[in-house]
């Protein structure tokens, strides 16, 4: 299997295992990049896009690969209700996300690392919505 799929089924595995034992992101709808949605209206909701970077050889004898990327959350709170709703639910992703490692039970001779989450704000009024990102940088070794 490619690393770059290999990487988009840990981080959903990940994601979505944690999301749903997790009281603050259970109920809150995610959709994934370059699938269609339908927005939800006045409620919060997650858009989550993983962003491969590139590959290297992580060993002299070459038999060590570590690919890397960015996976991405877009929170979506409605406008008007300040930041801390948005920070709330930033938190609750940080927490599944943040200095994990492992395969998730996808390929045992791999294992996927991310670091710890940053947050930045998108727009105050993005079509009604207030948007932040929250980002975590990741490698893969295989």
């Amino acid at each position: 299997m490619a690393s770059f799929e290999k990487a988009r089924q840990i981080l959903e595995t990940r994601f979505f295992t944690g999301k749903t034992g997790n009281s603050v992101l259970s109920d809150i709808p995610v959709f994934l990049e370059s699938r269609e949605i339908t927005q939800p209206t006045g409620q919060d909701w997650i858009v989550m896009s993983i962003d491969d970077a590139a590959s290297a050889v992580q060993s002299f004898t070459g038999d060590r690969r570590v690919s890397g990327g960015v996976v991405v959350f877009t929170v979506y709170c409605p406008h008007g209700s300040g930041t801390k709703r948005v920070r709330e639910i930033a938190d609750a992703i940080d927490s599944v996300m943040s200095f994990s490692a492992g395969s998730n039970g996808i390929d045992s001779s791999s294992s996927l690392y991310c670091q710890a989450g940053s947050i930045n704000r998108i727009s105050e009024d993005e079509n009604g919505y207030l948007s932040y990102k929250v980002m975590f940088s990741y490698k893969l070794y295989t």
